[in-house]
Order: structure tokens, then sequence, then C-alpha cells
């Protein structure tokens, strides 16, 4: 007589890199109510590669799916969350992500140009009157190398 033993390891990571195709795709799983949907979503995310993947994974997270995207009590779940700081970077604003991600060394031109029309916004509520003053805005030296393109901008005032 034959036993069958389950044994409960870590599937080794293939590292996928996410897109914006997968993340739309990821994005509909998760916000599916099939529950297999929301499964197969973290089995992919488990796979991932997370600083690669870091921008789609933050947006993922900020679409209101963080539950879903680690609901499964396993080590690949736990993995994930850990190494993605999912928790908490699901409540950053494009700034605060950016500079998370610098101090990480994960943040790379792509991510870069991605975040800016958003960091650019951000700057510009600060400034809601702009009554005196047209304000230009230009990357710092230190980050430089993820704008190669770098100009003054004009930072548009927001009237309330």
């Amino acid at each position: 007589m034959t036993t069958l033993t389950q044994t409960k390891t870590v599937p080794t990571k293939v590292g996928t890199v996410l897109t914006e195709h997968e993340y739309d795709t990821l994005n509909k799983m998760l916000k599916s109510k099939d529950h297999a949907d929301h499964t197969m979503a973290q089995a992919i995310l488990n796979q991932c590669d997370i600083p690669k993947s870091i921008y789609w994974i933050w947006k993922l997270a900020r679409n209101g799916n963080t539950t879903r995207m680690v609901y499964l009590r396993t080590k690949a779940s736990r993995e994930f969350s850990s190494t993605s700081t999912l928790f908490h970077i699901s409540n950053q604003r494009a700034t605060s992500f950016a500079l998370y991600i610098v101090n990480k060394k994960w943040l790379t031109e792509e991510i870069y140009q991605r975040l800016k029309p958003e960091i650019l916004d951000e700057l510009s509520a600060r400034n809601k009157e702009g009554n005196f003053y047209e304000i230009y805005v230009d990357i710092k030296e230190t980050y430089a190398e993820f704008d190669p393109e770098s100009a003054l901008t004009h930072l548009k005032t927001t009237k309330l």
C-alpha cells in the first residue's frame, strides 16, 4: 500500500516581468467575482520579478486589489507581499512611490517616465492658486539619468 505525501514548497520563481497587457489582465482577474480568477492572478504575481514589475504591482495595489493579491496563505504569497512591501506601497502617491523605489534601487527610466506625469500633477496641485508666479520644474541632477530629455517643465496651476 502506497501513500501519497504532499509537499508544501515554494515553487521556483520564473521571473515573469509584468507589462501593461499583464496588468490589464490581472486587474480584471482581481476585480472578478470568481475566486478562481483571484487564485490564478495570485499565482502569476507570486512568480513575477518584483523589482522589474514593481510599477505594475503598485498600480494593481492602488486599484484596491491588495487583499485579493495575497489572500492565499502560502509561503509564496507571504514572500511576494514582503518583498514587494505590498501594503506599504498600496497607499503611496507617485512621488512617494518613486522615492521609495529609488532607495531600493529599483527605479528605472521606464518607470520614471510612467510616473512623471502624475508627479507633475501632484506638484501642480500644491500650487493651487499660482497668482504671482509661473513655476517651472526640472529634475534634480541626482536623478537626471532617469530623464535624459530633461527640460524645464511649466507647472500648470490648478484653481479651485
